[in-house]
């Protein structure tokens, strides 16, 4: 779904930790190196500005400068240049103190990314509305894309509806559908979330061009436990009513081989075929 928020800002400098939290990779990197480079380049400065304070720098070279700048953030120091006056040291100091915050800082956040939990939840490309046991679902297929089975799933569909007031003013209404099976205790392979359209149903009657005309819009939410990582995982996928395939239903995505294995091809997730009414009664893959 795109939402957008006027009179709010994504990056908010006055909330520096969520900031470097909520960029992409590439962004992070871009602004580490950035902040990195500026630091250097602000003491090269300063360097530059008075050399002789420093020994052995070159009198008109914003490169040594900068160098020297940067062998003292990061507290190396070759001794091939050192500061030796105290306005050389102090300014030598105040870089250590700033490269050492700098240092600390850069590695808890690196740290906090790549240590983050991470569902890999995959779904599939659209929703289905299908006969199921001679009733009308709404299908969703998930597939656990970890080698290692997740515990204590729990899934939530949650829609909304675009209604018009007795005054005319147009409002959207969150509403949580019932769920054939809104738990799964052990999901190793697949799970097809399911919700009857029947007469209690906020999606009763739904059609291809009801769904459209309501600008419907539907998002599922799954948490789980993994155990691998001993942490809580949360991922969502957010539909239009215009990704609804009607009268289609999810071909078969596992198999079962002899000997009780079962072998689930996670590149089928999205897979479709025409519907073929069934007996069988609303349950779930695993």
């Amino acid at each position: 779904m795109n939402l957008e928020k006027l009179g709010v800002s994504r990056f908010d400098f006055n909330d520096p930790y969520h900031f470097a939290l909520t960029l992409s990779w590439p962004e992070f990197f871009v602004v580490l190196i950035a902040v990195y480079l500026g630091i250097n380049v602000l003491f090269a400065l300063l360097y530059f500005a008075a050399p002789a304070n420093i020994t052995n720098m070159p009198p008109n070279s914003l490169l040594d400068a900068f160098f020297f700048s940067v062998e003292t953030l990061a507290t190396v120091g070759y001794w091939v240049m050192a500061a030796a006056t105290r306005y050389g040291h102090v300014v030598a100091t105040v870089e250590i103190f700033i490269g050492m915050m700098f240092t600390a800082t850069m590695t808890g956040l690196v740290f906090v990314r790549f240590s983050k939990p991470k569902a890999k939840i995959i779904f599939a490309d659209h929703p289905v509305i299908t006969q199921h046991g001679g009733r009308t679902v709404l299908m969703v297929r998930v597939g656990n894309g970890r080698v290692n089975a997740l515990t204590d799933a729990v899934a939530r569909i949650t829609v909304l509806l675009v209604e018009t007031g007795p005054e005319g003013q147009h409002f959207r209404r969150a509403l949580d559908l019932k769920l054939a099976r809104p738990d799964l205790p052990f999901f190793p392979l697949t799970w097809t979330v399911m919700h009857e359209l029947d007469a209690s149903s906020p999606l009763h009657g739904l059609t291809q061009s009801t769904a459209l005309a309501a600008n419907l819009r539907m998002m599922l939410s799954i948490t789980a436990r993994n155990p691998s990582l001993g942490a809580q995982v949360y991922t969502a996928q957010g539909d239009r009513g215009s990704d609804i395939a009607f009268g289609m239903r999810y071909a078969d995505a596992v198999t079962w081989e002899g000997g009780g294995n079962s072998v689930a091809d996670m590149r089928k997730i999205s897979a479709m075929e025409p519907q073929v009414p069934s007996p069988a009664s609303p349950g779930h893959e695993a």
